[in-house]
């Protein structure tokens, strides 16, 4: 849980939806952002954590193994 100490909560929100999702442009309409708007806190996310979050696959995206481990302690942080 220390990973989450000293973020914005608007950021971890955000990484929900990402991790979610997987998809940048579905988690911005869900949280009612622009592209742009997410893909800002996506690297801010990427800076804090030192990870790339998610991955482009194929034609897709796809967790880091960081990203999968932070996925459901988020979720319950969030509930």
């Amino acid at each position: 849980m220390m990973r989450f100490h000293g973020l914005d909560l608007n950021l971890l929100v955000a990484l929900d939806a990402l991790l979610t999702h997987l998809n940048v442009t579905r988690a911005a309409e869900q949280l009612s952002l622009s592209q742009s708007a997410l893909s800002g806190a996506l690297a801010r996310l990427r800076e804090h954590f030192n990870d790339e979050l998610v991955v482009p696959v194929d034609r897709s995206t796809a967790p880091t193994p960081l990203a999968r481990t932070l996925a459901a302690p988020l979720h319950e942080i969030l509930l």
